[in-house]
């Protein structure tokens, strides 16, 4: 059995593996939801070939170009490369609202290495 998810562990994962060589023609606001044992929700700004994580009390999708949700557990099967995010989200178990184009350019910036469309 896995140890339970934490979402502000993913987060800083995520922020390791930003790279901003692949983000310096984005500029975008996403809304991160996790769901599960210490989930929340982040404003993400991408931006410049920066990114900032911003910890959402009271989340507002009004904010964001593009929002995401999923649960901890499956965001942690695609970071592991058991699943890709083009998977996740054409099963449904990633949650898009907003323009997909903008969702898929996460792949590259996050999950180098992981083909986008399979």
């Amino acid at each position: 059995m896995t140890s339970p998810v934490r979402s502000h562990n993913t987060i800083e994962e995520l922020q390791r593996r930003f790279k901003p060589e692949n983000a310096r023609n984005l500029s975008a606001t996403y809304l991160i939801t996790i769901h599960g044992e210490e989930g929340g929700s982040w404003l993400t700004k991408i931006a410049d070939g920066n990114c900032e994580f911003i910890k959402q009390e009271t989340p507002d999708n009004s904010k964001a170009d593009c929002c995401i949700s999923i649960a901890a557990e499956d965001l942690e099967f695609i970071m592991s490369g058991q699943m890709t995010a083009m998977t996740a989200a054409l099963s449904g178990v990633l949650a898009i609202d907003g323009e997909l184009g903008l969702a898929m350019q996460l792949v590259p910036i996050f999950f180098e290495g992981q083909a986008p469309f399979i």
